[in-house]
């Protein structure tokens, strides 16, 4: 009589490949770290890009600071200019330093420049932030006091949303820094785990391993045993 281990042995040699392969097959799991590391790295360039754009409003609002000043002085010849008592000569000398300053503002304007980009060429805009920085140094008339009074309502309602628009940037990177941080203690909290089912499971596969082992020599000695009590 033969006995037939194929099936116990046909398993232990299941296990064993099992065990050789050392491989964790985890999908959902792979899926989820991959999708943080994805979370983290956009995060991180959101911040970057609300940085640029903070960096790129100073330069504006710095510009605007000068020329707010350099406006109040137009306002200040320009109300001198009226003066009936002045001459040709003092109109004329009051008429060309005006001109100086709008050629002045013209400058401040034109070299305003953040990565090689004017910043009054028009729209900005990240995420779903816009703002509208364009100011036309050619529509102020400094011949004449409403224009004048125009353009610095323009500068002082743009330097308004600047400020706004930096405070929303600001706000936007505190909130992206909590993300990143707590996507980066999800990220340490899953590498630790899946360290832990690492060891977990190898610990398994070496018990796992000695009792295959242990399973296949038994079953040899018992075959072997039944073998000769038939006289086989």
């Amino acid at each position: 009589m033969q006995i037939n281990t194929n099936n116990i042995l046909n398993n232990i040699q299941l296990n064993l490949i099992k065990i050789s392969s050392n491989k964790i097959e985890d999908d959902s799991n792979k899926s989820l770290y991959d999708d943080l590391n994805s979370d983290i790295s956009t995060s991180k360039q959101n911040i970057m890009n609300f940085n640029d754009a903070i960096g790129y409003m100073q330069i504006a609002d710095n510009s605007l600071n000068n020329v707010s000043k350099q406006t109040d002085e137009l306002k200040t010849l320009n109300i001198a200019s009226n003066n009936s008592a002045l001459n040709s000569d003092q109109q004329a000398t009051i008429h060309t330093q005006m001109k100086d300053i709008q050629n002045s503002i013209t400058k401040t304007l034109d070299e305003a420049n953040y990565n090689g980009r004017n910043v009054f060429s028009g729209n900005f805009n990240i995420g779903d932030m816009n703002i509208n920085l364009n100011l036309n140094p050619n529509e102020l008339d400094i011949s004449n006091p409403d224009s004048i009074d125009k353009f610095a309502k323009n500068i002082t309602t743009l330097r308004s949303d600047i400020s706004s628009f930096m405070n929303n940037s600001t706000s936007n990177i505190d909130n992206l820094t909590k993300k990143v941080v707590e996507e980066s203690n999800s990220k340490k909290n899953y590498e630790v785990d899946l360290a832990k089912t690492i060891n977990e499971i190898k610990q398994n596969q070496l018990n796992l391993k000695a009792s295959t082992i242990t399973q296949a020599h038994n079953t040899d000695i018992l075959a072997s045993n039944i073998q000769m009590l038939l006289g086989m």
